[in-house]
């Protein structure tokens, strides 16, 4: 028999990873690893022409898709539109190569968020007034230096200030400030264009060559959004002490722009998994009794609001999630076959017990293993998540942290690889 064209194999992997979503038993356990700067440090590149030089991320990604044969491809777009960052003088990322030397990192080092306490603690009235107006005139102005000129933009109250509104919002749009941030707002939108332009192309290649997309839509909870882009980390727990009723009507008032606004990226149909990752709500980041109240209802309704759009939530639970198992099993009773519950440190042979043919659980081969461990150390944990996880269908190999870390050993992504075809066949 000769080889299988790109197009057999495009639809072989693509059914693998539905089946596995459905708690099916496919042919074989699907490997579908996340990776974010492997591919391009594999073959020899470093971060920082992983991110300003996106030919070569892509070439570097189909080639290593077309060496292990994984049944989906990494996504180039995980190397963010950095020439855009550098333009708008980005404060919520550090990066190898930044314009900025205060979000410089070394040429080989990855990028890093920047978490800020963007939004001050005696905003929030100021916000539920007018959030458009807030948005553009403190908080982008907050996140991208070059857009200060935004500060300036009229209020709700100017515009409709009657023949003041007809001098006043002329004038402010005519000022040096706001014509210098516009004009950095338009070249950096020229950027992203450029960039999402690339990874569409990147994306298809890959297609062509049999590779389904891992994912094509992305969402955040959104306790996360306030405590990494507003609020911080400290302000938002202490707003849980301090101002816990204006906490949870900003988290409401993110929810349904969040579902809309993955929706509108979302939108290939080979690709309908959306990425969720989550940050702020592992074990130890709150108690359970506020985890009931502040983090889970709007991540229920997030995930909701996708699976009625006909979309697949994808939560990457980063960290520990032990404490929280049973309020993914509860969802999973509800929707059964409708999300993937990607697990990091969380101990997957329990999650498995506890959700049974409920939900398709992905991950979790731990990230020191892939970086300090053995090709057969990295075997015997694959055949162990392969028994038992992948017992009865329901199951997606893959890294646990964030999928392959940078710093993996290639004989141990192998390994990996490896593994799940020796022992991943399922016995019809």
């Amino acid at each position: 028999m000769g080889e299988k064209s790109p197009r057999k194999l495009f639809k072989e992997r693509k059914n693998r990873i539905f089946e596995a979503i459905a708690l099916k038993e496919p042919d074989r356990v699907p490997i579908s690893p996340m990776t974010t700067y492997w591919p391009m440090l594999y073959k020899g590149m470093t971060h920082k022409e992983a991110m300003y030089d996106l030919e070569r991320s892509s070439q570097a990604i189909i080639d290593t898709a077309l060496e292990f044969k994984w049944d989906t491809a990494p996504s180039v777009v995980v190397m963010y539109p950095v020439r855009a960052f550098d333009i708008l003088d980005s404060k919520l990322w550090k990066w190898p190569g930044a314009k900025n030397p205060d979000q410089r990192v070394s040429d080989n080092s990855p990028y890093q968020f920047c978490e800020g306490e963007y939004m001050k603690a005696d905003e929030y009235e100021e916000y539920f007034e007018d959030p458009t107006s807030y948005v553009i005139r403190k908080l982008i102005p907050r996140h991208y230096g070059a857009l200060s000129g935004f500060k300036r933009f009229p209020s709700r109250n100017d515009m409709i200030n009657g023949y003041m509104a007809m001098l006043g919002v002329p004038l402010t749009f005519n000022s040096p400030e706001f014509k210098a941030s516009s004009q950095a707002l338009e070249d950096a939108l020229k950027e992203v264009q450029i960039w999402f332009q690339k990874g569409i192309e990147s994306m298809m290649k890959l297609q062509r060559l049999g590779f389904p997309p891992i994912f094509a839509g992305i969402a955040q909870a959104p306790y996360d959004v306030v405590s990494e882009f507003m609020r911080g980390m400290r302000g938002t727990m202490l707003d849980m002490y301090r101002k816990p009723e204006e906490l949870l009507r900003l988290i409401d008032s993110i929810t349904k722009p969040m579902i809309e606004g993955s929706l509108k990226l979302s939108i290939l149909p080979e690709a309908p998994l959306v990425f969720i990752p989550l940050h702020r709500g592992a074990d130890g980041f709150m108690s359970d009794k506020q985890y009931t109240k502040f983090y889970w209802p709007s991540l229920k309704e997030l995930m909701e609001g996708l699976i009625k759009a006909g979309k697949f939530p994808m939560p990457f639970f980063e960290g520990k999630y032990n404490s929280r198992l049973n309020y993914i099993e509860e969802f999973g009773k509800e929707y059964p076959g409708k999300i993937i519950a990607w697990f990091d440190q969380t101990d997957i042979f329990k999650a498995k017990e506890i959700f049974g043919d409920k939900i398709c659980i992905r991950g979790n081969v731990p990230g020191s293993l892939m970086v300090t461990g053995t090709p057969n150390q990295v075997e015997d944990y694959v055949k162990k998540c392969i028994e038992i996880v992948g017992e009865g269908g329901g199951y997606i190999l893959d890294g646990g942290v964030s999928g392959i870390p940078d710093e993996s050993k290639p004989e141990n992504v192998k390994a990996m690889t490896d593994a799940c075809m020796k022992y991943g066949i399922y016995k019809k």
